[in-house]
């Protein structure tokens, strides 16, 4: 372990963005215990309350977690986990539903390509089941968005990708009343056509087309608002 001696300029922050950078690059794995307050204060050339006023930051950032009478580890992050935060601002934000399709956008479109690119014929055949809930469905617009919702969480989930999979179960809640609001707006024989062609490229794996009908699928959404 290298720790580059302090200047004593904003001594605290210098402190707190070495062993930021220190826990970032995986000096101390995760759930393993860092030096004590007093090794860092002794190796840093610093004051206790020096690295104490570090470590607290570092905590509320969730990258430590400090336990009294036993010292600081290295946090176990599940990927997502400071994500549960953002949920109340995008339900009150006015642009609410502008936000969700522009985030979706950016990763269902990539996520439709990996879908095709991993998808086995079980996964297919429930996309298929899926359809087939929306086109029942058809009338009944709470029905309807459940349905469609669940046919996208379906493709993320065709990913693999535990990081994709995370972040949609996280952002659910955001994503079914805004899919609500999309269906009323849109009404359901386009959601019916689009959804169609999409696990039509994803059953032939062609994953540049599977994005480019999602990509298509979104930006037709967005242009009601």
């Amino acid at each position: 372990m290298v720790i580059k001696p302090i200047k004593k300029v904003n001594v605290a922050e210098q402190v707190f963005e070495q062993l930021k950078d220190m826990l970032v690059k995986g000096v101390w794995k995760q759930g393993e215990k860092i030096p004590s307050e007093n090794e860092l204060a002794e190796n840093f050339c610093v004051s206790r309350i020096t690295v104490r006023q570090a470590l607290q930051k570092l905590n509320v950032i969730g990258l430590i977690d400090t336990r009294l009478g036993e010292g600081s580890f290295v946090k176990e992050v599940e990927p997502g986990d400071n994500m549960n935060a953002l949920i109340p601002a995008i339900l009150m934000s006015k642009d609410r539903i502008l936000q969700v399709l522009e985030f979706r956008e950016i990763i269902e479109v990539e996520s439709a390509k990996l879908a095709a690119e991993r998808a086995d014929e079980k996964d297919i055949q429930e996309l298929k089941q899926i359809w087939e809930r929306m086109k029942d469905s058809e009338g009944n617009p709470i029905k309807f968005g459940a349905a469609d919702l669940d046919f996208h969480m379906k493709v993320g989930h065709l990913t693999k990708n535990d990081l994709i999979m995370k972040t949609q179960g996280i952002l659910h809640s955001t994503l079914q009343v805004t899919m609500d609001d999309i269906v009323e707006k849109t009404g359901y024989e386009s959601g019916i056509r689009y959804h169609e062609k999409i696990i039509k490229a994803i059953e032939q794996q062609d994953a540049n087309l599977a994005a480019a009908i999602m990509k298509e699928h979104l930006v037709y959404n967005k242009k009601f608002y």
